[in-house]
Order: structure tokens, then C-alpha cells, then sequence
């Protein structure tokens, strides 16, 4: 085995997952490519490798290692680039020369032992030297951490995540249980906890490594849509990851039901298994909603009051959205579906004109910041985030109790988005008599989270419902309307004509050249529009066409600022466009205007803004939101943003966008779907322009099958109904 000693240069790729690197150092002898995987990677770093050379047909000669060790820099420049590699708040590169201009070969042993000293350099008052000293004491608290998880192969950012769950006792935690790691620390599955439990002498019989594998199969399972799993199906899935059999099904059931938040509920002869949260946000919804769907006889003309909102908005309803208006005023709960270009927005505003004149006061939501940005822009009234609304999760952890809110009338759009535990959340702030008007498109995808929500309500039977069908002729000559339609139906859509295009293009490389094109000149110029007026949507996030590589490419290509902060091998550029990927309900965004400038809590999953500065001295980054919030990310939660060049068509949900462009080539079929497809083109409301391979397109339309759903709510929907009857 060979010993190469240098400096990380450049981190040319990394996998944050499983650790595994392909860096540029600079040794002695010149520069080398070295790859393997590493706990703990950072540039400016140096490190001692122990592996081989290896020469790869494609890039040549690599020193594949087998072990790293990090070295403590000797030389100043050495130093300096340690002080100022982000590990250390307010010591950029200039600070970090100052340091070293003054303690010298000292320095190190300074910072170690007698960090006081640093109040001597200019620059350094105080209150920084506060932050600097609680950094090194947390510093050397997670060195003993990232020391201990480094012998099981865990990446840097999962161990960080770990010490932030767990804290001085991560490691108490982990050798008693490790598996306690499952569901507590984002990224670390139950196979990772496994290998941590071998290694530390765990049985392979042992009833926490059943347990932990039945509820991670299960944790798999909601993540994947499902509100529970039934038994047999959840043994499957747990025997496959436990490589071992069960023999006694009543046995285990009751062993499930007595582990926390975990429950078994009789299904007839069935077991159905559930995280107890899932279970106990079903049964809530279908008693609520029932609650909630009562009749109201209301003391007004409501066709007249129809005729003069129609001639007021120069307008004229079809009998489908009059009978709409009608429930709407008259129940509860009522559900108007409907496709593109059929009338969903103008009966929304009927509604809500007829509501205003009975003095009603009504409060406008939906799932995502796009979504309710539209609403707002559709109604000409003030329409918020559903977290936002319910200020879910602002100063508290996850979902926490709401206020009740004081409103006549909810109206929820997009609500094919919304979970089952999001909907809980939105139920426990209405009572009756207030009223819920549900709006979206049954054709479109399920939501991301748990749950069949929309579906479950519409074929219970229980609550009324309209489907707009009537395509109106202000949007006949819209070839996106007529093609979603199509697509909907089973038909292929009309190419090349109007707002709707295809682009032949069979080579998958060839391909990504042309989209490239698209978007930077031939789409800007033809349509007049800017560069952020498109967005590619794709079905997958793998592969030529895929959103990692189609993010980086388009990066390239379009952005070609100098100015940009890498962390933990991502670059992000100043004017790059990001997604927040999941909800963070302690970031906070100052809020800014001519008039004031005010902050609050809360990011949330599919948030878009842009990049509008760069720290890269303390890898620091800013993002600015609906051109008013900006939220400043660390190099510790800059994970939760994702380039957004391009997004999966499932991340577009709840969107609208003046251009999409969609690539059509290979991806697991059981991505290539009607629904997904139906879903990208109703996302354009310019232009579609579709790139690749037409039998790609066929494939999508002809695969009409939708992923089952283990859910509930339909049928706890007609026992509750059944039950007030």
C-alpha cells in the first residue's frame, strides 16, 4: 500500500450519502486525481492517503485510497487555509493571516489551548471571540464524534445531523441502541444502522433489529404515499431487509402494538399496520369532514344573485358551474374538480362575489407558496400557504395545535397536493358552521406526502362534488388545454401547432445540446420572454435527462457568474435559481419593502427563489424568495436547496410557469405515466415544448395505471357517514 500526502484543491464530485470522492490534490510531485470514500472532505485541507494508482479507461490515472487521514498543517499557508475553510465562524482568509502574522508556527497550539489570545487581533472583539470559542468547544466535541462514526463509514453531513440530534451523547446513544438512529437523523436507513449494530455486536436475531426493520419498512411506505401497510405486505418488505423469516403473524401483531407510536388495527380477517400518527390523522379527517357536511338554507335568491354577478363580470356560467355556485353556498363541504381551460377559477370567483355579498368573511389557501401566489393573482384577494395561514410549525417543532381560524368560508386550492396529515392539520382549524370549499384537478398526481386525500373523498360518496368537463371558448384555441385533454382521454396530443411543440430528437446527448439551446436563446427570442420564464421539467432525477445532471448542465450554460461558495462539493452561483426540498420552520426570512422591513419564521418545501449573495469567505449564502423574503443559509442547512434550472414534474406541482419544456427519454416505466405527463404540460401557460423520443410520449399516454395506495379515508369517510346517519 502506498502513503500520498497533500491539499485538497478542487472536490471534483462527492456523494454525500455514502462518502465517496473524486478530488484534485496538489502533492509535492504535482497535481493528483484521488477517489475513494471519506467521513470527513474538505478543500483546503490536507490529508495523508493510503491506497494505489489505478488507471481508469476514461480519466486516466487515479490514486484509488483505502484509508485518509487528516494532517495538521505546518506551513503558514498551510494554516491559513485551516483557519479559513468555513470551520470557524468570522475567520475568513484575511482574519486567518492575521492570526498567523502574529502567533506564527504558534498559532495552532494558540487556538487549541489558549484561544483568549485571539483577543489581541485586531478585528476581534469580544462578542466574536464568544462565537469563535463556542465553534472550538463544539469543534472538539465533534471531533471525538466524527472520530468514533468514522469507523462506520458514515458521510460528514450524517454525522453532523447526528451530533445535532444527539449531541455529547451520540455516542452513549448509538452503543446502546443504534437503531434508535432510524427516523431521528435524516439520510440514515435502517442498513447503515445495521452495520453500526453488527459492528457493535448486535444479534442478528435480536428483537430490536425486528423491530427496527418492521418500522422502517413502514416509515419506506408512508414516504412512498401510503397511509399504512398491510400485514402480510409489511413482512414481505421487512423479511427482505432482515434476510430472515417470521413464523408467528399473531404474535407479531401484538408485539407491534405495544411498541410506541406504532399500531395494528383489525381489518375483518386483516392486520393493518400503521405509524400511529398516520392512523390517528385518518380517523380525525373522516370524522371531521362528516362533521363538517351539513346543509345550510340560506334566506337569498341564489340564481339572482347568479344573473347579476354574471352580468357584473361580463360573464356566462354553464349549468355545471351554476349547480357548483348552488353547493357551494348550500353544504358544508363541497369538492369542484376539473381540468385546465374548464371554468374552475371563474366559478371560484362566482363563489366567492356571492359569499362577499352575504357579509361572509373568507379566508383563501393552498399547499405551496406558487400555488397560493397564483390564487392571490386568479381572485384579486389575498391567499396564503396553508402554513402560512395556520402558522403551522412558527416557533415550535413539526405540526403543532392551531388556532381556530375566524372565517365563514375556507377555500383550498390545488388540494390534489395536500396529505392526510396536512389536511388534519387545516380540519383542526375549522368548526361548523364554517364552510369548506376543496378545488383541484382529480387527474393530476397524488400529493408527495401520505394519503389519497382527494381521491379517497371523491369516491366515498360521501361529500358532494362537481367535475367541470366543459372546455369554454376562450381557451379552444389554447393547444394546451386541448392537448391535456387529449392526453387525459387516452389520445395523443396535436403537435407543432399553436403553443404545443415536439422536438425529434432521438440521441440522448444530442438531445440535451438542443434543450440547452432552447432555453437560452431560441425560446427567449421567439416567445420574448426571460430565461426564468422557462422551466424544464422531467420525470426523473437520474440520467442524461435527470434533474442532477440537467441542474449542473444548465448551471454551466446559463449562469456565468464568477462569483460562488462550494459546500460539501455543491456550487452554487450568485443568481442561480434553488428549491427548498423540505420544510424548515426555523429559518427566517427578513421581509423587505420600500415602505418597511419585518421578518418571520418558516421555508418551506418547493419554495423557488434565487441566490442573491454569496459569503464565500464564511460559506455563507442568500437567498431571495417572491422577490421580498430573503433567508441566509449556513454551510450546515445549505442542503435543504436544491438547484432548480430543472425539477421533477412531481416537485411541479401546485406551479405555473409561462414555458415548460419537457424531455422525453428513458426512465423507469413506472415513472412514465398518463398523469405525469398530464401533469407537466398543465404546469405551461405559454407554450409546452416537448424534446426526444416520440414512442417515449405513446408510452406515457397508453400507461394509464396509478400507483395503488394503501389508504383508509374512503371507507372510514362512509362508517362515519353511515354512523351520523
Amino acid at each position: 500500500m502506498i502513503s500520498l500526502e497533500g491539499i485538497v484543491e478542487k472536490i471534483i464530485f462527492r456523494n454525500e450519502e455514502n462518502g465517496y470522492t473524486v478530488a484534485l490534490i496538489s502533492t509535492e510531485d504535482g497535481e493528483v486525481i484521488v477517489v475513494g470514500s471519506a467521513t470527513i472532505f474538505r478543500t483546503s485541507a490536507s490529508y495523508k492517503f493510503s491506497g494505489d494508482f489505478t488507471y481508469h479507461a476514461k480519466y486516466g490515472e487515479q490514486f484509488a485510497f483505502d484509508e485518509i487521514k487528516e494532517l495538521v498543517p505546518e506551513t503558514e499557508r498551510g494554516i491559513i487555509n485551516y483557519l479559513s475553510s468555513a470551520m470557524i465562524p468570522h475567520i475568513g482568509e484575511k482574519m486567518a493571516k492575521r492570526i498567523v502574522d502574529k502567533f506564527k508556527d504558534e498559532t495552532l497550539d494558540v487556538i487549541e489551548n489558549s484561544p483568549e489570545r485571539l483577543l489581541s487581533i485586531t478585528g476581534i472583539g469580544r462578542k466574536k471571540f464568544k462565537d469563535i470559542k463556542e465553534a472550538l468547544d463544539k469543534q472538539y466535541a465533534m471531533r471525538k464524534i466524527f472520530l468514533y462514526f468514522s469507523n462506520y463509514n458514515i458521510s460528514s453531513a450524517i454525522i453532523l445531523k447526528i451530533y445535532k440530534e444527539f449531541g455529547e451523547e451520540s455516542v452513549n446513544i448509538v452503543e446502546k441502541n443504534p437503531y434508535d438512529l432510524i427516523g431521528r437523523v435524516r439520510g440514515l436507513g435502517f442498513k447503515k444502522a445495521d452495520e453500526i449494530a453488527k459492528n457493535l455486536g448486535f444479534d442478528k436475531n435480536s428483537d430490536e433489529r425486528k423491530i427496527a426493520a418492521l418500522k422502517y419498512a413502514l416509515m419506506l411506505a408512508t414516504s412512498d404515499g401510503h397511509s399504512y401497510l398491510p400485514m402480510d405486505k409489511l413482512i414481505k418488505a421487512t423479511e427482505k431487509l432482515l434476510d430472515i423469516e417470521f413464523n408467528d403473524i399473531d404474535e407479531l401483531a401484538r408485539t407491534l402494538t405495544l411498541q410506541k407510536n406504532f399500531f395494528v388495527e383489525k381489518d375483518g380477517e386483516d392486520y393493518n399496520c400503521y405509524i400511529a400518527r398516520y392512523l390517528q390523522a385518518e380517523n380525525y379527517v373522516a370524522g371531521k369532514l362528516n362533521d363538517l357536511n351539513i346543509s345550510f338554507d340560506e334566506d337569498i335568491d341564489i340564481d339572482a344573485k347568479i344573473s347579476e354577478i354574471e352580468e357584473f363580470r361580463k360573464i356566462k356560467l354553464s349549468k355545471s358551474q351554476r349547480d357548483s355556485v348552488k353547493k357551494s353556498i348550500n353544504r358544508g363541504v363541497f369538492v369542484i374538480t376539473g381540468g385546465p381551460g374548464t371554468g374552475k377559477t371563474t366559478t371560484l370567483k362566482a363563489i366567492i362575489d356571492i359569499f362577499e355579498s352575504m357579509d361572509k368573511k373568507i379566508k383563501l389557501a393552498a399547499p405551496t407558496g406558487r400555488a397560493a401566489k397564483r390564487m392571490k393573482e386568479q381572485t384579486s384577494r389575498d391567499a396564503f400557504t396553508i402554513h402560512k395561514l395556520l402558522e403551522i410549525g412558527f416557533g415550535g417543532e413539526g405540526f403543532k395545535e392551531v388556532e381556530k381560524l375566524e372565517c365563514d368560508v375556507l377555500i383550498v386550492d390545488e388540494v390534489s397536493m395536500v396529505d392526510i396529515l396536512l389536511m388534519e392539520t387545516l380540519l383542526t382549524s375549522i368548526d361548523p358552521p364554517t364552510r369548506l370549499i376543496l378545488v383541484g384537478d382529480k387527474d393530476q398526481l397524488p400529493s408527495v406526502g401520505a394519503g389519497n386525500v382527494l381521491s379517497d373523498i371523491l369516491k366515498s360518496g360521501v361529500i358532494e362534488f362537481a367535475n367541470l368537463e366543459e372546455i369554454f371558448r376562450q381557451s379552444e384555441e389554447s393547444m394546451i388545454v386541448k392537448n391535456a385533454h387529449l392526453i387525459n382521454h387516452g389520445k395523443m396530443p396535436i403537435l407543432n401547432r399553436g403553443d404545443f411543440f415536439m422536438i425529434s430528437e432521438r440521441g440522448e446527448n444530442k438531445g440535451l445540446e438542443t434543450l440547452k439551446d432552447l432555453v437560452k436563446s431560441r425560446l427567449t427570442n421567439y416567445f420574448n420572454v426571460e430565461e426564468s420564464d422557462i422551466q424544464v421539467l422531467t420525470p426523473t432525477k437520474k440520467g442524461v435527462h435527470g434533474t442532477l445532471n440537467l441542474n449542473k448542465e444548465l448551471q454551466d450554460h446559463l449562469n456565468k457568474s464568477e462569483e460562488f461558495v462550494e459546500i460539501a462539493g455543491r456550487k452554487f452561483k450568485l443568481g442561480d435559481r434553488v428549491i427548498q426540498t423540505k420544510n424548515n420552520y426555523e429559518l427566517e426570512s427578513k421581509l423587505s419593502s420600500d415602505c418597511y422591513e419585518e421578518s418571520e419564521k418558516g421555508v418551506f418545501n418547493g419554495d423557488m427563489g434565487y441566490i442573491s449573495k454569496i459569503d464565500k469567505e464564511n460559506k455563507k449564502l442568500t437567498v431571495l424568495f417572491d422577490s421580498v423574503r430573503e433567508v441566509e443559509y449556513e454551510a450546515s442547512n445549505v442542503e435543504e436547496l436544491s438547484l432548480a434550472y430543472a425539477m421533477t414534474i412531481h416537485k411541479s406541482q401546485g406551479s405555473e410557469f409561462p414555458i415548460v419544456i419537457i424531455p422525453l427519454y428513458w426512465a423507469p416505466p413506472i415513472l412514465l405515466t398518463r398523469n405525469l405527463i398530464y401533469t407537466a404540460i398543465t404546469r405551461a401557460s405559454k407554450a409546452v415544448v416537448l424534446i426526444g423520443r416520440s414512442e417515449y410520449l405513446v408510452q406515457m399516454i397508453n400507461n394509464n395505471k396509478t400507483k395503488h395506495r394503501y389508504s383508509n379515508l374512503c371507507k372510514k369517510l362512509e362508517v362515519a357517514s353511515a354512523v351520523k346517519k
